[in-house]
């Protein structure tokens, strides 16, 4: 069976409050990214995939953007495949964790969900807190 290299590619995903960029690395084979965002309504981050055969995925998420905690602890994350649950691989680092997520050809829709995604007002969430107490 012939083996063939897989390039890293890097998707941007900004945060529309604070404006931050996140870096989001990944490796695709049998589809192309149309599009990667963070919904922070489901604590998720969604990628629309035009697959073209059966494939992998394999993705950095950057804790700083999208975690999945029980308390202090890490938790698993919920991937589903065009809304139906799949089973994935992962690593860990104390910045990132690595998914591998098989799909098959036709997939349209990967959405990773964890407990929390980048805060959503940045700082300005510490200074209300911080005022809160104070008060």
């Amino acid at each position: 069976m012939p083996s063939f290299a897989q390039s890293m590619n890097t998707y941007v995903i900004k945060n529309p409050a604070g404006g931050q960029a996140y870096n989001v690395n990944y490796t695709l084979t049998g589809a192309t990214v149309n599009d990667m965002l963070i919904n922070t309504h489901e604590t998720s981050l969604v990628i629309s995939i035009n697959s073209t055969s059966d494939g992998n995925l394999i993705i950095d998420l950057p804790r700083t953007l999208i975690d999945a905690k029980a308390g202090a602890n890490d938790d698993q994350f919920i991937v589903l495949l065009d809304d139906t649950y799949s089973n994935y691989h992962e690593s860990k680092t104390g910045t990132d964790r690595t998914l591998s997520i098989a799909f098959t050809n036709g997939t349209e829709r990967i959405e990773v969900i964890g407990t929390q995604v980048l805060p959503e007002f940045g700082s300005l969430s510490f200074i209300v807190l911080a005022v809160s107490i104070l008060s």
